[in-house]
């Protein structure tokens, strides 16, 4: 049983992978700007820390990430919010964890921020430009640091169910959806599974049972 910070717990994505980590006999703790989702969090079965990834200091993170096993990073800049978030939630983090002796981060982030995606139709957008500018960065301060990182890079997310199958690739793979709740369970799912470990997986609804497609990675 480990003890894994959530960030971004309150998420819809976020709350998944809180339910996944009780479900799978870990310990969530959720971090949550605002103390409204806190019943919630809490309901699910999530221990629960008010910080804010902008506002927050660096000690503040780091005490509450001392003595955790590992960070899943699920935060997101949301509608009308600057994207530069992403990349200042993953350096406040990160530097956290470094300082707090956690050793495995994994953040999810987006299809292609890796592989040099091109941005084109309904994505090439100056908002669309800024967020992938900014997820790239955050996958830059991830690769520069000391933790045994996983990057997701998952598709147009949906509110499907789950369905236990996934494709996961280090290049490039065509577009397409993947549930939510796919996603969390991989990002858990991942937590022990060493081959993922520095790596950035692009991730999206697929015919491989999600342990499988761990286990093939490189």
């Amino acid at each position: 049983m480990s003890r894994v910070i959530v960030v971004g717990a309150s998420g819809r994505t976020g709350k998944l992978i809180v339910a996944a980590l009780k479900k799978a006999g870990h310990t969530p703790v959720a971090t949550l700007r605002s103390a409204a989702h806190t019943a919630a969090l809490v309901k699910l079965g999530a221990e629960t820390a008010l910080l804010d990834l902008k506002d927050s200091t660096l000690e503040n993170w780091t005490r509450v990430l001392r003595g955790a096993d590992a960070v899943i990073f699920a935060a997101g800049s949301s509608t009308g919010e600057s994207s530069a978030i992403d990349r200042i939630g993953v350096r406040r983090t990160v530097s956290a964890a470094e300082k707090a002796g956690v050793a495995r981060y994994i953040a999810i982030a987006s299809i292609g921020a890796s592989t040099g995606m091109k941005l084109e139709g309904d994505w090439a957008t100056a908002e669309m430009r800024d967020y992938y500018k900014q997820k790239r960065a955050g996958n830059a301060l991830i690769r520069a640091s000391s933790l045994k990182w996983t990057i997701l890079e998952p598709g147009e997310l949906t509110d499907g169910k789950a369905t236990g199958k996934v494709t996961l690739s280090e290049a490039e793979i065509p577009q397409k959806s993947v549930s939510r709740a796919d996603v969390a369970a991989v990002a858990v799912a991942a937590l022990d599974a060493p081959r993922s470990i520095g790596k950035a997986l692009q991730l999206t609804s697929g015919k491989v049972a999600i342990a499988d497609a761990l286990k093939a990675l490189k």
